[in-house]
């Protein structure tokens, strides 16, 4: 016999969405073998009465020795959806993080491409069955779909009891019987608009003569519609309904004229995607810019991560618009990724001035079928610039030639809850080595890994000294609140002096930024008798006090509770506020400066869909006076009237028990301060703080990143931290305190045997129990070495499977957390 005709029997790793650590190997019917293309999705059985959508991962001939494979259902797609790319990426973070790849799939797919879906088979109306002969069993599946109109493949088979019916389905398909229609976007329809245009047949006057005529005299809101549409489209033009109406023109008079065969009307898909019009030429750089991007280049042409560390103000957004025009000029994809949704509104606008109709978002706030139109038109190839938050890193990027990742120092790059907690900025480095794509890092204040990596000559650092448009850093002024406070000189939470400096910002017709990174009005309130507070039923914290929604909330699982007047332990009813947010300095503000308009930019005002642009654009505007804010009105925000900046409290920040807290202190007040004075007028910050002689804080006075880097790396050296040594975190829950206990010991015996001293823990972290569940931490420190690394991480999955195993961990949770933030 010819090879050629040889029938291969083909089985496919597949891949679905769920937190398990194998793939899954199922047979293919034979008359799908055409159909197996890797990346493309597959329903298959799963379990006992479940049915799933997962993905091909491989395609093979070698069955499974242990079982024998079930078949799968049927080929979902006509092309494949994901490509050997993304396949290859989600396989890294898989093994680097330490995730089962089901949960990297199921983070990196939208909603709408990865649910249920299997073809529907219904009958050709037009076929003739006298006329043709058929086999029993597709008589069978004929009588089948004539009384249920349309028939699912699973719904076949359970018909036949035959394990695989792709043949019959195959053969009345052939033979013209059957349309098979897909249904597997039930999550995902495509958005559609009624377009109105005038009938083409009543092209000539003096038929339009005669309804004119009519409508004058028995529908002048008829007439209006129609001499509204011919004054602003022409009689060949068309537009959508709904825009039509906005000229005052009433729905029932274009229905009307639909009626009356005057309008055409036809309903057609429509793009949810929004593009700018607007294709600007960039502005020229200036002489330190274009030298900078001199060195850019150079680094590039070198294959090495660049590193831009240009102070705030100095234009690296400007650099980033020249780098992404020649990408795009040469039909090349762009990747420019930001760590929070707050950036995205403000630079996109600055964007779509140069980039218009080539520009696309993509982050979390975005519908399921919005997120799945981006999808598709970035895996069509066309030359786009994608902006986004780190989801955007898994998007199927085609001749993808550049990516900047904006604010690199950030921690909110790093996913947290749910897995896979991979850091989108590392991920974003893989990728750019992989396919020796050009990556370029960006920071006022980068991080200390990150300029760490410079200085060992593995990225190529490229400085800009000055603030664009030659302005000037803003000055500091440090305000010793233990002083203020002695002196009876404070104003409640602010100091005289800040309360005079924005008092005078709003003569001068400026404004001003509060920083506050605490949300709610306080975070605790306290018996100031017995102290004590009230505290969340399912976590470990103190509830947050939320004025305006009179309430105590949970910031953690999101409990909630009335506000309490009265102690309950020993009955008192002396209830204290203790500490503020961003409510109540709000609140407290507008008590001492009435005139003021004030707005609040936190996670409870920035919920909602474009919560953040509204907020953003009415500062821009000089609507409001003074913007009150959390970490999101730190980064990249660029204010041209904004010559007052206050910090709050930079105790909070400088204090908290972390390894980086000096380095996140000297960053998150930079970036805070950086907001000020970025025109011509100079810029003032008022630092308030009971520690004016804290060493972080004269470094930031002094702008002197180098010497906060020289200081922590010492100090990082002594005790084994980053970025000389790598982190992994192992955490252990458990819904009951005391059997948590007695895991952490058996748990630090076993990881002791693998991994002696370099193993610290078990330790309770600060918060010691979210969402009922009690939490044990485990760290593990690794040399920077790569093969010891990768060496570790195996004995550490290896120990970790023999915990699970255990029956005592059959009620826990253990979970890996690699290069924690």
């Amino acid at each position: 016999m010819d090879n050629s005709d040889t029938i291969h029997t083909l089985f496919v790793e597949v891949l679905l969405p769920l937190n398990l650590k194998n793939l899954f190997t199922y047979r293919v019917p034979v008359e799908l073998n055409e159909e197996i293309i890797i990346g493309k999705r597959v329903s298959v059985p799963f379990g006992k009465k479940k049915i799933l959508a997962g993905l091909i991962f491989s395609i093979h001939e070698k069955p499974p020795k242990d079982y024998e494979a079930r078949y799968i259902i049927d080929v979902i797609d006509n092309d494949a959806i994901v490509d050997q790319n993304q396949l290859e990426l989600w396989n890294w973070i898989s093994n680097y993080y330490m995730v089962s790849l089901g949960l990297v799939y199921n983070a990196a797919m939208p909603a709408g491409l990865k649910l249920e879906g299997e073809s529907k088979m219904v009958l050709n109306p037009d076929f003739e069955s006298d006329n043709t002969i058929l086999d029993p069993k597709e008589t069978i599946l004929i009588e089948a779909i004539r009384s249920a109109k349309e028939l699912s493949i699973t719904q076949a088979t359970s018909y036949l009891k035959a394990q695989s019916i792709h043949k019959y389905v195959k053969s009345l398909y052939l033979k013209g019987a059957i349309f098979l229609k897909d249904d597997i976007q039930k999550n995902y329809s495509a958005k559609t608009a009624s377009y109105i245009r005038i009938n083409r047949d009543l092209a000539n006057e003096d038929q339009l003569n005669e309804i004119f005529n009519q409508l004058e005299k028995r529908a002048k809101s008829q007439l209006k519609a129609l001499m509204t549409f011919i004054a602003h489209y022409g009689m060949d033009g068309e537009c959508e309904k709904t825009i039509l109406v906005k000229h005052e023109v009433t729905n029932a008079s274009i229905n009307a004229l639909v009626d009356k065969k005057i309008f055409i009307q036809e309903k057609r898909e429509k793009s949810r995607l929004q593009f700018s019009s607007n294709e600007n030429p960039i502005e020229e750089l200036n002489e330190a810019q274009n030298q900078a991007l001199i060195k850019i280049e150079t680094g590039f042409k070198d294959n090495k991560t660049v590193l831009l560390h240009g102070i705030t103000g100095s234009g690296k957004t400007h650099i980033y618009a020249h780098l992404i025009e020649k990408a795009l000029n040469q039909k090349q994809q762009v990747l420019y990724l930001l760590p929070e949704i707050a950036l995205t509104s403000q630079l996109i606008t600055r964007l779509q001035e140069y980039f218009g109709k080539k520009l696309l978002v993509s982050h979390s706030k975005f519908t399921s079928n919005e997120r799945v139109e981006i999808y598709q038109a970035i895996a069509s190839g066309e030359s786009y610039l994608i902006v986004g938050t780190r989801s955007a890193i898994f998007q199927p990027f085609k001749n993808l030639g550049l990516i900047v990742v904006d604010e690199e120092h950030e921690s909110s790059f790093k996913q947290h809850e749910p897995a896979p907690r991979f850091n989108a900025r590392d991920t974003a480095l893989y990728m750019a080595h992989k396919n020796k794509t050009p990556i370029i890092l960006g920071s006022a204040t980068p991080a200390l890994e990150s300029y760490y990596n410079a200085q060992q000559a593995k990225y190529h650092l490229v400085n800009l000294t000055k603030r664009h448009n030659h302005s000037k850093l803003p000055q500091i002024e440090v305000i010793d609140m233990k002083a203020q406070k002695k002196q009876k000189r404070k104003k409640g939470i602010f100091s005289d002096t800040l309360i005079e400096a924005i008092s005078d910002a709003k003569k001068s017709g400026k404004q001003t930024i509060l920083f506050q990174n605490k949300k709610g009005y306080v975070p605790v309130l306290e018996c100031n008798v017995c102290a004590w507070t009230p505290k969340c039923q399912n976590c470990d914290i103190s509830l947050t006090y939320y004025k305006y929604q009179e309430n105590l909330r949970c910031h953690y699982c999101g409990y909630k509770q009335e506000v309490v007047n009265q102690c309950v332990t020993c009955g008192n009813k002396g209830i204290e506020l203790i500490g503020y947010g961003t409510e109540r300095i709000e609140d407290e503000l507008s008590l001492y400066l009435p005139e003021l308009s004030i707005r609040r930019m936190d996670y409870n005002t920035t919920r909602l869909k474009n919560a953040h642009t509204k907020i953003i654009d009415e500062f821009a505007s000089g609507k409001i006076d003074v913007l009150i804010g959390t970490q999101m009105v730190a980064k990249g925000l660029d204010f041209e009237n904004v010559n007052t900046v206050g910090i709050l409290n930079a105790d909070h920040i400088i204090n908290f028990p972390d390894f980086r807290s000096n380095e996140r202190a000297y960053a998150l007040i930079t970036q805070v301060s950086g907001r000020a004075g970025r025109k011509k007028d100079l810029g003032k910050v008022y630092l308030q703080t009971s520690m004016p002689d804290h060493p972080i804080i004269q470094k930031i006075i002094d702008h002197d990143y180098l010497g906060m880097y020289e200081t922590d790396l010492n100090e990082r050296e002594k005790f084994n931290y980053p970025p000389l040594y790598r982190l992994i975190q192992i955490t252990v829950k458990h819904k009951d305190a005391l059997e948590l206990y007695k895991l952490g010991v058996i748990a630090k015996n076993k990881l002791r045997t693998y991994f002696g001293s370099s193993l610290l823990g078990p330790e309770k972290p600060y918060v010691g129990k979210i969402r009922n569940w009690y939490i044990l931490h485990f760290v593990l420190k690794i040399p920077n070495q790569g093969g010891l690394i990768k060496a570790q991480k195996a004995k550490l999955s290896l120990a970790i499977q023999e915990l699970e195993k255990a029956k005592e961990f059959n009620k826990a949770r253990i979970i890996i957390d690699v290069d924690p933030l």
